[in-house]
């Protein structure tokens, strides 16, 4: 079985564009347009014994929930969810504090190929 990630981002291009690369590097690929139903998709995946390597997640959506307030919600779930948070609108603020909000990594936007193959080699020690 592949190793799934979980991106929620509201939007459809970046879920597309990410969800293509990381299907080449191996990937399965859900993808989410807002934090409720990202919370939904990892609790029952997380349930059903099939939980995610990581999260995608959008630091601010039009509609719903966006990063920080379901960063806490994912890790009352699991304490040990290895979460990347994406963001053009306010990455100067959360490149000095992504850690202290709780995430693992950051992904500024607009990025590359090459910045999501990067996050995604820090992975595999974190997360068997």
């Amino acid at each position: 079985m592949r190793p799934k990630i979980l991106i929620m981002d509201d939007d459809p291009s970046i879920c597309k564009l990410c969800t293509l690369l990381l299907n080449r590097s191996g990937y399965d690929v859900d993808s989410v347009c807002s934090g409720e139903e990202a919370l939904v998709l990892y609790e029952k995946e997380l349930k059903a014994g099939t939980p995610y390597l990581a999260v995608i997640l959008d630091l601010t959506v039009r509609t719903g929930m966006g990063g920080l307030e379901v960063l806490p919600k994912l890790q009352a779930l699991n304490p040990l969810v290895y979460s990347i948070v994406a963001s053009g609108s306010s990455i100067d603020t959360m490149k000095n504090t992504y850690k202290a909000h709780g995430f693992n990594d950051i992904l500024p936007k607009p990025f590359r190929p090459q910045d999501l193959a990067e996050c995604l080699q820090k992975l595999t020690p974190h997360n068997p």
